[in-house]
């Protein structure tokens, strides 16, 4: 598993546990879906800016399809466990 797709599991986890959005704001940041909502920094304390830059940073080595290929696929295996 690449260092890129290792991130971003951590952050949702992370997200999911904190009961933040970064993971979810990350990806309307960076997988254009058509749909932009802005980000509410008001509701982010240290640690979720933390964790929002350690996505950003991804895109350090990563270019935007690289980087749509592995959101993409986490979004796959989420959505097959749910259902």
């Amino acid at each position: 598993m690449s260092k890129a797709k290792k991130t971003l599991l951590r952050v949702k986890t992370e997200s999911i546990n904190l009961g933040v959005s970064v993971y979810r704001d990350f990806i309307n940041l960076a997988h254009h879906n058509g749909i932009y909502k802005e980000i509410d920094f008001s509701k982010y304390g240290y640690l979720e800016y933390v964790l929002f830059a350690e996505c950003l940073n991804l895109f350090e080595n990563l270019g935007y399809d690289q980087l749509t290929e592995i959101i993409d696929e986490i979004e796959d295996t989420f959505s097959k466990i749910v259902t």
